[in-house]
């Protein structure tokens, strides 16, 4: 028969444990693994913070690109007859009929400086862009037919708009938005 006696005293009496050396190469093991897990987890936040500025810029512009082709889809003639009244490849100068009050002339160009953006009208809109080619126009009679620059604005029939929005991060990275409009108040009047 056992005693509890003896078995409390051969509890006590055992003083067992780690080792220095067991707890110190415990405590190394330990801490390489945090440092591991730190790294990887710091690396995740870096990766979703570049995708969110990324898809930021990109969702900005699209919008931004939205909005100027629905201005300019709704272009109204002048009392001359012009839709288009500046048709350069870096800016376009064009007039809409609100619903009430006079005609707005609306202006979309390029901000110039070390960084560029679209403006309306002066203000600001969507940026950065990729500098001077951070917006382009081309005017022409067909989406197959867009190659030539046209010199007469009668025979502007659609509008084909490019962004490219300078996406911030290590690679500097630039996304193009392309998106061509017809001219909805020109195929009315003709």
């Amino acid at each position: 028969m056992v005693r509890p006696f003896s078995i409390r005293r051969r509890f006590l009496g055992d003083q067992g444990g780690f080792t220095l050396p067991e707890l110190l190469v415990a405590m190394t093991m330990m801490v390489t693994v945090l440092f591991a897990l730190y790294s990887i987890f710091d690396m995740s936040v870096r990766i979703f913070t570049s995708g969110k500025d990324e898809l930021k810029a990109v969702e900005e512009t699209r919008l931004g690109l939205e909005k100027m082709e629905r201005e300019i889809r709704a272009a109204y003639p002048r009392d001359d007859g012009t839709l288009i009244s500046v048709a350069g490849e870096r800016e376009i100068t064009f007039q809409n009929r609100p619903d009430s009050g006079p005609p707005e002339t609306i202006t979309y160009d390029l901000s110039s400086g070390s960084s560029s953006y679209l403006r309306r009208n002066g203000q600001r809109v969507v940026g950065p862009l990729d500098g001077a080619d951070g917006l382009l126009f081309a005017y022409c009679t067909s989406a197959a037919d867009c190659s030539s620059t046209i010199s007469e604005e009668a025979g502007i029939k659609l509008v084909r708009m490019t962004l490219n929005a300078s996406v911030p991060g290590p690679t500097d990275a630039t996304q193009t938005l392309t998106t061509d409009v017809y001219l909805r108040n020109r195929e009315a009047r003709q």
